[in-house]
């Protein structure tokens, strides 16, 4: 009770203050080095959100600086490390986890301890950054406030992660990758997906004003350190982008460090935050930058909603169904004038077949082998023509009649031969994965 009636301890007078001798030398090396390699990642590259190539009129700047790291990275690879085949040519291939990808990164690491040296010793008399420290945080904050409102409207309107397909439905357990399973399971919650986009979206949010920046950048490491765990353990080719955003959070949150640890684990009152934003001296300037700051954010959130909407309309409310949409079992096949016995040996009798796709469609064959074979709906003379991937220049047409609602009747030639399938609709709702839906009240465990 004691520390509540104790007086504030005295200000000391200016002539009592201690000079100021600046950031440690550790400190300020530390400082140009993530200096220069923030900056780095965070201007535009494929596969990354950076807001520098969001900014009206850099888009030509943006992609003549992404070709020319394109360049440089497999000369890179070839010369320095050696390197020789297709590992020199994947880069962006929807992985952003490539070798190339790592090399780029080291690269990133390279220059920016290049310049760090070169940097320490041209300007060794500097006693701190705190105007450059300023604008950096401004840097991080926006780097990474666009990547959550990127990655985060994408879960609000659920696009990133889809309901499981038809023909996932019906594919083996034991076939599906570990990326996959992570994007089912995430799938088939479309109410846990817009959870973890609302938490990204949050944590964005929180980064957009200097008042919160700490709370902000608090959330988003948690954020992104779940997304960058999950990215790990189930082999997800985004753990190096995510890394990199983890370590974005980490560094907003390192100068309020001190501060944390005196309220939340040593009880001790901490000094106000330093609010400090770089500044500029005419009025003028002062006001355009407060402006665009205001529309550049504005009109980011405004289009990401309004595409977002968009999306999900055409992808969930007016989905393009083929016309033979649904997921069918073959009751029978009929071969070059011969039924073909439903044996689970055969590689080369349908099972199932999962048509959701106007371009594709999956087919499991009796002993549980995939095909999937590309599509041409004529809707006119009731054909739809398969190609398949082997030789996409060879056509087959294929009619198809419907002698009922459940049943679909395929006849033509397939691959040089003759067949007749009749196809039986399967009622997608039975099966538990789509069907068990939420219990408030479980009087035992469901778990199957």
């Amino acid at each position: 009770m004691e520390d509540f009636f104790d007086p504030p301890p005295t200000a000391l007078s200016p002539a009592e203050q201690p000079p100021y001798s600046g950031w440690p030398l550790p400190h300020r090396i530390v400082f140009r080095f993530l200096f220069c390699y923030f900056l780095l990642y965070s201007l535009p590259e494929n596969g990354r959100v950076s807001f520098v190539s969001l900014i009206p009129g850099v888009a030509f700047l943006s992609r003549a600086y992404i070709a020319a790291w394109h360049a440089l990275v497999p000369w890179v690879a070839i010369h320095i490390f050696h390197l020789s085949g297709p590992v020199t040519t994947y880069f962006r291939t929807g992985s952003g986890d490539t070798t190339l990808d790592y090399i780029q990164n080291l690269s990133y690491l390279a220059f920016a301890l290049g310049a760090t040296l070169i940097w320490s010793l041209a300007d060794y008399r500097r006693k701190d950054y705190s105007y450059l420290h300023s604008w950096l945080r401004v840097l991080v904050r926006y780097t990474l406030l666009f990547t959550l409102f990127g990655y985060g409207f994408a879960k609000i309107f659920p696009l990133q992660f889809r309901p499981p397909r038809f023909s996932q439905l019906i594919e083996p357990f034991g076939e599906f990758s570990p990326m996959g399973v992570l994007w089912k399971f995430m799938g088939t919650s479309t109410a846990y997906i817009i959870f973890s986009g609302a938490a990204e979206i949050t944590g964005g949010l929180l980064l957009l004003f200097r008042r919160t920046t700490t709370l902000g950048a608090m959330v988003s490491f948690a954020v992104l350190l779940n997304v960058m765990v999950l990215n790990f353990c189930y082999d997800v080719p985004v753990k190096l982008y995510s890394m990199n955003l983890v370590l974005m959070a980490v560094f907003l949150v390192a100068s309020e460090l001190r501060r944390l640890l005196n309220v939340f684990v040593l009880n001790r009152p901490a000094a106000p935050a330093d609010l400090s934003m770089p500044s500029f001296r005419r009025r003028w300037i002062r006001v355009t930058a407060i402006a665009f700051q205001v529309l550049f954010v504005g009109y980011f959130l405004v289009y990401s909603v309004a595409s977002g909407w968009i999306a999900y309309r055409r992808n969930y409310v007016n989905p393009a169904w083929p016309p033979l949409y649904g997921l069918y079992e073959a009751e029978s096949v009929n071969r070059n004038g011969q039924d073909l016995a439903p044996l689970v040996t055969d590689a080369t009798r349908w099972r199932k077949v999962a048509i959701e796709s106007p371009s594709f469609i999956n087919v499991r064959m009796m002993d549980d082998s995939p095909q999937i074979y590309g599509t041409d709906y004529d809707t006119t003379r009731n054909i739809v023509t398969l190609t398949m991937s082997a030789d996409p220049s060879k056509r087959y047409p294929l009619t198809y009649l419907r002698p009922d609602a459940d049943h679909v009747l395929l006849q033509g030639t397939l691959a040089g031969d003759n067949l007749s399938i009749r196809l039986r609709k399967i009622d997608t709702t039975k099966f538990l994965l789509v069907n068990r839906g939420f219990h408030w009240i479980s009087e035992t465990p469901y778990n199957r």
